[in-house]
């Protein structure tokens, strides 16, 4: 049997329809305050605890943080993915009998931190394919576009192109030259359909991992903007690691070409498997060999950069919201 509770209230035909169709969808007040404040408290215990991989990824910008991996050190995020509602969402968004666990990340820009999220695809940054995959962005506090809500170009994910992978502090090893530039959006807003919502501390948004998405620094004098992303997986998803994808560093026993399995990506539903539970006793730390090797991919990938002939695109168009754009209201679609 699974652990994982029933959630209050199951997603509804329209917000599937909307999640589908869009590759995103908010909603509204669906999170228990009590999962909520255990989501937060492991937040803040993890940003206490920073990984050695953490620091590196919040190293450009101060006043940003990144990490992931939270529920490895943290029993409160660790127990928020084995015992929360939010495997059964990811059920019904991705239609699979199965749910594993990917792994989770957490997004924390103090106020005024001027530290924009470029416009990408997750996917492109993953070490796995397959169609059944989803993310849940969860704010701890209230959110808006000048405090660094998240945008999204509406049915993107139903594009044919695969972007390259370019993360916040612009780490050279995942980007896979093979790919598509992302077009710079913000300069030609005209030519998209972008959603954005307000939201509130127990509001999610649930999203498509192809669906491009970005967001502004935080540009709110006083509002810090804290936030977990979740990723789920389903039945049709395989381990695909190459070069240019996100390194894993913890113990799992996924094969490529096959599902993902081990403690690392544990299943959730329709029942844990009791070996990836046993393993929750053992603290686990990614060895300073594995971080080292990480490390001088993203050197020598940098490097290799700097010798093209023909620089990539990466920087984009990232500048203080217009007044007139810096307080969506719920549900907003501009174009």
């Amino acid at each position: 049997m699974s652990f994982a509770i029933t959630p209050n209230r199951h997603l509804t035909p329209d917000e599937v329809h909307r999640y589908r169709e869009d590759g995103v969808v908010m909603i509204k007040g669906a999170i228990d305050p009590n999962w909520l404040k255990l989501i937060e408290t492991g937040v803040d215990k993890a940003r206490a605890n920073m990984s050695a991989q953490g620091r590196f990824m919040s190293r450009k910008t101060s006043g940003y943080q990144m990490d992931t991996f939270l529920w490895k050190r943290a029993d409160e995020i660790r127990d928020a993915i084995y015992y929360g509602p939010f495997a059964h969402w990811a059920k019904q968004l991705m239609g699979s009998e199965q749910v594993r666990f990917f792994y989770d990340q957490m997004f924390v820009k103090e106020p005024g931190a001027d530290a924009p999220t470029p416009w990408h695809q997750d996917l492109s940054f993953w070490p796995i394919r397959g169609e059944q995959i989803t993310s849940f962005w969860i704010p701890l506090d209230r959110v808006t576009r000048e405090s660094s809500g998240l945008m999204y170009v509406r049915g993107s994910h139903k594009w044919p192109q695969r972007f390259k992978a370019v993360s916040p502090d612009y780490v050279a090893a995942i980007i896979d030259e093979t790919m598509d530039d992302i077009p710079d959006i913000n300069s030609n807003p005209d030519q998209y359909d972008l959603l954005d919502w307000e939201m509130e501390p127990g509001d999610i948004l649930m999203f498509h991992p192809l669906t491009l998405h970005g967001s502004y620094g935080n540009h709110h004098r006083t509002r810090r903007r804290r936030a977990l992303a979740l990723r789920w997986t389903g039945d049709d998803v395989v381990w695909a690691p190459k070069s240019k994808r996100m390194p894993v560093h913890y113990r799992h026993d996924s094969v490529v070409g096959g599902s993902l399995s081990g403690a690392a990506f544990p299943r959730i539903l329709p029942e844990h498997v009791p070996a990836e539970r046993e393993m929750r006793r053992f603290p686990e730390s990614p060895s300073k060999a594995q971080l080292m090797v990480s490390l001088w991919h993203n050197v020598t990938a940098a490097a290799r950069l700097k010798l093209r002939a023909e620089p990539l695109r990466l920087q984009q168009t990232w500048t203080t919201p217009p007044a007139a754009l810096r307080s969506p209201s719920n549900d907003v679609r501009r174009s």
